[in-house]
């Protein structure tokens, strides 16, 4: 089998891939590829053996995790005892501690949460440890997920760690815990130890790298940074990864070998015994075991002088990581992990032929990011064109400088001269280093947006991009050259989709207690907005990011629009334009709409390249094949809901009216002027409050669905009982946020369909 491991590591990617679509076909594909291939002896009897059991085997072992640990029979929403061990290391914080719990007799875990104010209230919990049993007297309940597309769904991510509930700990007295002595909890025990060490040891500005870099406690890193990081590519350097790994090695090797501290023969031992160690110090990322593991068995392999080369290593660390965690493979950081560097071994004969070390980490940097771009559209839905040569840069300068440093601060720490210098060293360097990423940010951030790739489509990106690095290492240029044209056309056709579809959508998201519409225009002749609430800060009240940055921005990434037509703004309201200067600092927006009545002074349109339009009763507005007719406000009834925009337009075959908050009065105005209006979908003013939806309304517009954006168990008590009830009384079918996540009309030509998020 030497050399042919890579078989059974592949025919196990097939199985994932055929779980992850819920297409078998996938699978008797593959078979018959096998058969061809054995019968032009490509593949020898007994990999083709290995390969069909490792295909079967790993179709039947790898979970859905739609259908995986679906709860049943769980008491929900109400007090009860859990009894148990913590199976996971405590994870704490200046805000909370958070551990998984794994109940007696039962097949799953809980995510278990307590918030706390200080310090001194965390002593009476010395008990609380990896492997401690113990009895908790909580409320559990399932985690939330995802109510809108693109959206990071909580839930299915903690699927992955097989876990099905969370719950909240009110007080440290609901739980009861008896210590346990083992290993893991001793490792855990000194990993906490050394990163209180570390905050009282080194400066804070360094502390946050030290933790983040050497134990994989990355929560002291600021937001804005952590964003930044993300929008360039660049996440991978601030969590422990195979770079670390290699260097930590190297450190070992110098120290034990090269100076002569050890035999060689025990420098391997202390590795073999230690890296499993620092893997579980780090914090325990695919990537960490993938390297330490490949190291030690790369050291088992030389002690027993087999002959197995270093994809067969890759390929048995890929499976043996599999067998040990089947919801593994739906980590993001192993994909990504193994993906790299399956690319840079494959591509290892190019880059090493290269004699030029620049050329040689242009190249490194070119294969691995080839290679993750597909996953990158498919989970992040962008891709920043810079981020190559962007990593030639940074990548040396944490390999050389930011990771060894990290060590070096957390070694000379108990010298407090060194310390000091090299602590005053990094800050002042390291702040230079993120102004100038800063500025490249600023002046260069032009990411391709175009949405999550098909599997089809990540299909022929990967067995193109194989073909193209084959014929660059048999320098056969101009045939590669073909290849990497087809590569990009994969791309673009993939990404033109929208342009080519004859069908739309008009998308309700969920943000809560407010508004926010999406209409796209079938073959993408349209983008346009109506409304994009925000939730506001009880301290400043003004606007948060949150809602742009978990709902609008990912719903319109994954859609892949990075631009938007015209956005209108019914009224001044928070709930209703507070993410509008994020979308206006992140996306293309040609046009706003407004009132005539609308305070501009809280609407940042200082860049003169987007038109601003003030409008009327009466006025149209014609975009492309779609008109909107504005029916309210006439005049300024000095309230920023009563003089809401009021919009009519026809789209799909059904007739709209979008309503804004406005009042009775203001609903009496509208079927007075237009005594002749009726509609098929009205949004519900004011989020279903009793102020508005007047039954002589309803009575003349007979509208057949109302739409309720509205927040879950807001504090408003919306929508309120009456108003329901007199919208089911009109034989209506009420679709709202709180219940059904958001709602989307997908339609063609003049027929739709709605469809809900939640079920």
């Amino acid at each position: 089998m030497s050399g042919n491991w890579h078989y059974p590591a592949l025919a196990a990617t097939v199985s994932i891939v055929a779980v992850f679509v819920e297409q078998f076909s996938i699978i008797v594909v593959w078979f018959i590829s096998l058969m061809f291939l054995f019968y032009r002896r490509r593949i020898a009897a007994l990999p083709l053996m290995l390969s069909l059991l490792s295909t079967i085997f790993f179709y039947f072992y790898i979970p859905q995790l739609d259908v995986m640990l679906n709860p049943v029979n769980q008491p929900l929403n109400e007090r009860r005892i859990l009894s148990g061990q913590i199976i996971s290391p405590i994870n704490q914080t200046s805000e909370m501690i958070s551990f998984t719990f794994q109940e007696k007799a039962s097949p799953f875990s809980i995510a278990i949460t307590y918030f706390h104010s200080g310090q001194d209230e965390l002593k009476p919990l010395v008990e609380l440890q990896f492997g401690a049993e113990c009895t908790i007297d909580t409320l559990i309940e399932l985690p939330n997920t995802a109510t809108n597309p693109g959206q990071f769904d909580y839930a299915k991510f903690l699927k992955t760690k097989g876990i099905a509930y969370e719950a909240t700990l009110s007080n440290l007295d609901d739980v009861n815990c008896r210590k346990t002595d083992g290993i893991l909890h001793y490792i855990f025990q000194f990993r906490m130890q050394l990163l209180s060490y570390i905050d009282h040891h080194i400066s804070e500005d360094a502390a946050v790298w030290v933790r983040a870099l050497v134990l994989g406690d990355d929560s002291g890193i600021d937001d804005t940074t952590i964003d930044l990081f993300q929008r360039w590519g660049l996440s991978h350097l601030l969590a422990i990864s195979g770079l670390h790994v290699g260097l930590v090695i190297s450190m070992l090797y110098f120290i034990f070998i090269k100076m002569n501290v050890t035999t060689k023969e025990t420098a391997h031992w202390i590795m073999m015994l230690g890296l499993p160690v620092y893997a579980i110090l780090a914090g325990g990322e695919p990537s960490v075991w993938r390297a330490c593991l490949m190291t030690l068995l790369v050291i088992v392999i030389m002690k027993l002088k087999w002959r197995i080369n270093t994809t067969d290593v890759i390929s048995m660390i890929f499976l043996l990581l599999i067998l040990v965690n089947n919801t593994i493979i739906y980590h993001v950081g192993f994909q990504f992990s193994f993906s790299v560097t399956f690319g840079l071994l494959l591509s290892r004969r190019v880059i090493a032929r290269d004699e030029s070390r620049i050329r040689q980490l242009l190249w490194i940097s070119f294969v691995a990011q080839m290679t993750i771009l597909p996953l990158q559209f498919y989970y992040f839905y962008t891709f920043q064109p810079l981020s190559l040569l962007l990593n030639v840069i940074i990548v040396p300068y944490f390999t050389l400088f930011v990771i060894p440093t990290m060590f070096i601060l957390l070694i000379t720490s108990p010298i407090s001269l060194l310390q000091s210098f090299f602590d005053h060293s990094f800050v002042t360097i390291h702040s230079i280093f993120i102004n100038f990423l800063e500025i490249i940010d600023h002046y260069f951030n032009y990411p391709f947006v175009i949405g999550p790739l098909s599997v089809l489509a990540i299909l022929m990106y990967y067995l193109t991009f194989i073909r193209f690095m084959q014929f660059i290492e048999r320098k056969k240029q101009a045939t590669a050259f073909y290849y990497g044209f087809l590569l990009v056309v994969i791309l673009v056709s993939d990404a033109s989709r929208p342009y080519f579809s004859p069908w739309g959508s008009v998308t309700m998201l969920d943000v809560g207690q407010g508004d926010a519409f999406v209409i796209e225009m079938p073959y993408r002749k349209g983008v346009i907005m109506i409304d994009a609430g925000a939730t506001f800060s009880f301290n400043d009240q003004k606007a948060t990011n949150s809602v742009f940055k978990q709902v609008i921005k990912p719903f319109l990434h994954a859609k892949g629009i990075s631009s938007i037509d015209t956005i209108f703004i019914s009224h001044e309201d928070t709930d209703h334009m507070g993410s509008i200067p994020f979308i206006l600092h992140d996306f293309t927006v040609k046009s706003i709409i407004i009132s005539d009545f609308y305070d501009q002074g809280n609407l940042p349109v200082s860049n003169s390249k987007i038109n601003l339009y003030r409008v009327k009763r009466g006025d149209t507005i014609k975009m492309k094949n779609l008109v909107f007719h504005v029916l309210s406000p006439t005049n300024d009834k000095s309230s920023p809901n009563e003089n809401s925009l009021v919009l009519y337009t026809e789209l799909g075959g059904e007739k709209w009216l979008f309503t804004g908050d406005i009042s009775k009065d203001e609903e009496a105005e509208i079927i007075h002027t237009y005594p002749n209006l009726t509609v098929d979908v009205l949004k519900i003013a004011h989020h279903g409050s009793q102020t508005s939806s007047d039954k002589q309304m309803l009575d003349q517009l007979k509208p057949d669905i109302g739409l309720i954006s509205v927040g879950k168990n807001n504090t408003y008590g919306h929508p309120a009982r009456e108003v329901i009830q007199l919208l089911e009384s009109h034989d209506m079918s009420i679709l709202r946020t709180d219940r059904h996540g958001a709602v989307q009309y997908h339609f063609k030509a003049n027929k739709g369909t709605f469809f809900q998020v939640l079920p």
